[in-house]
This record gives C-alpha cells, structure tokens and sequence, in this order.
C-alpha cells in the first residue's frame, strides 16, 4: 500500500502523477465507461464527467484495511453492538415505526424484531449511515485497493447505473468507505436488487425513510431464503475428541450438513430448543470466543440468510443477539 500513498502524497504536492490523480485517464477507467454504454446505454459523456470529478479517499483504503471482524474477538466486537443504548434506541425505533414493521413482517415474513437490528448494527438507526461520497470511495477502491478491485470495480458501475435509473446525480450519493448505501447499508448491486419503495411515492430512499428502508431489508432477507418462525443459532457441546474445525464446510448452505450427520461426527445438541429442529435440517458450525473461551455454535437457516448481509458470523451473531434483546425490552414479560 506504500506505494498508493506516495502516489496520493504527489498528487497533493502537484507533482503529475495523471494515472493516479485522475481516475479518467485510467485504462480499467475507459474499460468500465464502455461496458457501461454498451450494456446499459449510460451517456458516454456523464459517465467521462463523474469519472473525472471522482477523488481519491486515503482514509478509504486505511478503514477497508482494519474492520472490527478481523481484529476482535466476539466478547470485544459484541461491546460495540449490543449496549443498552442500541437496544433503547431500537424499543424506539420500533415503536416509531409500528406500522411499516408489521407491514413488512405480514408481506415478507421477517419479525419486526429482526429488521431493526440489522438497521442498528449497520446504522445505529439511521445515526451513522458514513460520511463519504460513494463515488469517491468505490472509485478509490475500484482502481487503488487491488485485494477487491474486481469487486469494487462492479460496485461502482452499479452505483453509476443506479444514479441514472432513479435520475439522481452520482456525485449526492452518501455512504460507508466501502459505498454502503443508508440506513440499510446496500452496496449499489443490492440497492438495484433488492431496494423497494415501501411508501408509493416512486422513491427508494433508504436515507431518510425509515419506511423504505424497513421494506427494503426485509425484501433481501425473504429474498435470501428467510424462514418465518426459524431458529436462528444454538449453542452445542462437542463429544471427546472432536474437532470443529474438522466439521466446518466451505460453500452454499445447501451442501451443508445436517443435523442427524453432526450429531454421529461428535456434535451433541443438548439444548432443548433443538427439539423443535427436524434433523434433517442442515446447520453450519462456528464458535465465538467469549471470555471464558471458544464456545461451538450451530447455525441454522435463519443465520445463514443473515450471513448474506454480511459474512461475518460475528455480524450474524450480533444481530441475532440485539434483535432479542430489543425484543425483550419492547415486549416485556409481567
């Protein structure tokens, strides 16, 4: 990365560095540009300007380089998502927004409690929804993060297709470093797949529809394969000997084990909630370092669906943690 800095530094002395100061001189910059007109049939012309008014963030490439999953063990990363505050905050976002959560939970099967803990942990309910312009960080790491720039590359036509379909300037769309979008937090190919307008005004706006937003999250996880009523996670205990590690799998939950199979490699389900699981069912394993040590968990389903959201299991877990816990406070038990 030392090389991008000093490249970055250069740029601010004006010293010409054309291929990295200005992103439209960039061959992979021209290759987008005509994919982008031959696919969708952007203007060539707007397509050249937002390109060229493009900046390049350093503070980008310094967050994408050090998120909370891969520095953090669980009881350190779940500190951050689940105090008291967030769960006040979701009590309050859930009663202010009664009507679009049941609304959501009636068309698409995701409990109420479950919507507003993803828009908590992603946004603290629309309080951090980032402060760049998605343009600058998904050019920044489009064409100066080589670990992900295929990725991002995609992301950033997406996000110029989407300010042409909804007739938005590319320039006014605010995000995360990594171009998370609102209080949702969509990538721009998730906003085009999975964004709704919840209000009937002909808007998507996950920023400041609370609304939308909800219709918005809930649409993605019924989407992904969300099972109304499902379990989400469990704790489970490992016969001697047994190695997790051995057990996990690597692909589409689909060719995961099931329940019935990890229980004759070593995998004891002890807890009665699992009498509600058919052992047919195919769960994935992880374990979460508490301070008291690694402790095995099988997901099911549910969890799995949130892991599209976001791969890391410690993401799912501390979703699935404030979503009871906001549940618990806005539904009290006398």
């Amino acid at each position: 990365m030392q090389i991008f800095r000093l490249l970055f530094v250069m740029c601010l002395l004006g010293i010409p560095q054309a291929s990295f100061c200005d992103y439209l001189d960039r061959p992979e910059a021209r290759e987008l540009i005509e994919e982008l007109v031959s696919e969708y049939g952007l203007d060539r012309s707007e397509l050249e300007s937002a390109l060229a008014s493009a900046e390049h963030k350093e503070r980008v490439i310094e967050a994408i380089s050090r998120p909370a999953e891969r520095s953090l063990a669980w009881h350190e990363y779940r500190e951050i998502f689940l105090q008291p505050l967030r769960v006040r905050r979701g009590v309050r976002f859930w009663k202010d927004n009664a009507r679009a959560l049941t609304r959501a939970e009636t068309e698409f099967g995701v409990p109420p409690e479950v919507i507003v803990a993803i828009i908590g942990v992603e946004t603290d309910y629309g309080r951090v929804m980032g402060s760049f312009k998605a343009l600058d960080a998904l050019a920044t790491l489009a064409f100066d993060y080589p670990p992900r720039s295929d990725f991002f590359r995609k992301e950033l036509g997406q996000l110029l297709v989407l300010a042409s379909e909804e007739g938005v300037e590319v320039e006014d769309f605010m995000g995360s470093y990594a171009g998370a979008l609102g209080m949702a937090q969509f990538i721009p190919s998730s906003f085009r797949a999975y964004a709704v307008d919840f209000t009937g005004d002909h808007r998507k706006d996950i920023w400041t529809s609370a609304d939308d937003a909800i219709g918005s999250v809930a649409n993605y996880l019924a989407v992904h394969g969300w099972q109304s009523g499902g379990l989400v996670i469990m704790p489970v205990a490992l016969a001697d000997g047994t190695d997790i590690e051995s057990l996990r799998f690597q692909g589409e939950f689909t060719d995961a084990p099931t329940l019935a199979a990890l229980e004759q490699q070593g995998v004891l389900f002890e807890d009665s909630g699992w009498g509600r699981v058919d052992p047919s069912e195919q769960v994935m394993l992880t374990s979460f370092d508490f301070k008291s040590g690694l402790v095995p968990h099988a997901g099911l389903n549910n969890f799995y669906v949130i892991t599209r959201y976001n791969r890391s299991h410690m993401y799912a877990m501390a979703v699935h943690r404030l979503s009871g816990m906001v549940r618990e406070a806005h539904n009290p038990v006398d």
